[in-house]
């Protein structure tokens, strides 16, 4: 086990950026909300070339531009281009992880995300009528836990292991991962929670935190296992789990990682897991891919452009 060796470029605005200019290749997924349609809009005013990138779980295939590609396809639709941006707003987990892996193999030495902050994300309005306490969202669908390939390690009862979750503001999906995990001896098979404090704007740490109170108790979840990483910081998630995972990796076992909330917590996820692939102890996705529910958010706030230098380019 070494150490973080990527390199944070980061701005915060309260608009386009201006340093998108120039950009050779912009990767772009589906929008679905008012923040989707103006990062990909934006892109579309300074990127050279679009491009729309999919990845379906199931049958755990890539798309680009609507054509099914293998990786090697996809190397080659990054050569020749400096600048290579992902729009972290509009794509996924598992998209990204691919592209990553893409740029890394085809020996690009940064890669740079393009992300923007909700202005406000839509409530559950039945749930919110039954029991406003609770503050529930409805943002996603898919309850099905499962991996990528080249980042998933399957569980063994005789070894240990260590298992971080990220959470959101939907207590159902870490219910989801329980359930689909079975049972594990707690002795050997440790959680930990990972919540988004500072929030993104204030006041909304309490939309994460409410939810996850009864499950967190049923887990016998304290203090002592519950860390807080801000919301909106690609770089501090990724050296967040690192630092845990110096602390809690095990060489004979295994380090997972479910990133259930923020999408700069899920960047900074994929990053940590792109830079210790291969490494021991031996570090592992357990995702549920979530569907993004149309609508489920309104406007816009803070723009962020993040540029990460790989060590092992």
């Amino acid at each position: 086990m070494s150490g973080p060796g990527y390199v944070f470029t980061s701005k915060q605005l309260g608009a386009v950026p201006s340093e998108l200019a120039g950009v050779d290749l912009a990767f772009v997924g589906g929008s679905v909300d008012d923040r989707g349609y103006a990062t990909i809009n934006a892109l579309k005013d300074v990127a050279k070339t679009i491009s729309e990138f999919r990845f379906d779980p199931n049958h755990q295939e890539i798309y680009l531009n609507g054509l099914a590609v293998n990786r090697r396809r996809v190397i080659e639709h990054m050569a020749g281009s400096n600048r290579i941006l992902i729009d972290a707003t509009t794509m996924g987990l598992g998209e990204i992880l691919h592209i990553l892996m893409g740029a890394r193999q085809g020996g690009h030495h940064a890669v740079e995300f393009l992300y923007a902050e909700p202005g406000e994300y839509t409530r559950n309005d039945t749930a919110s009528k039954d029991e406003p306490q609770r503050r529930e969202f409805a943002l996603t669908t898919n309850c099905r836990f499962q991996g990528v390939l080249g980042f998933a390690h399957e569980y063994q009862s005789n070894m240990k292991a260590a298992h971080v979750f990220l959470l959101g503001y939907e207590s159902a999906r870490i219910r989801n991962a329980l359930e689909q995990l079975g049972d594990r001896d707690r002795k050997r098979y440790g959680i930990y929670a990972v919540i988004g404090v500072p929030a993104f704007q204030s006041g909304w740490e309490s939309n994460s935190i409410r939810p996850h109170l009864s499950v967190l108790d049923e887990l016998d979840i304290d203090d002592h296992s519950i860390v807080y990483c801000q919301a909106n910081s690609i770089r501090e998630t990724y050296l967040t789990l690192w630092e845990l995972y110096r602390q809690l990796g095990d060489e004979r076992g295994c380090f997972y990682v479910s990133p259930l909330g923020t999408k700069p917590h899920a960047v900074g996820a994929g990053l940590f897991l792109l830079e210790t692939k291969g490494c021991e102890p031996t570090t592992s996705l357990y995702y549920d891919h979530p569907v993004r529910v149309n609508k489920r958010s309104k406007g816009y706030a803070t723009w962020h452009h993040v540029t990460v230098k790989l060590a092992s380019a």
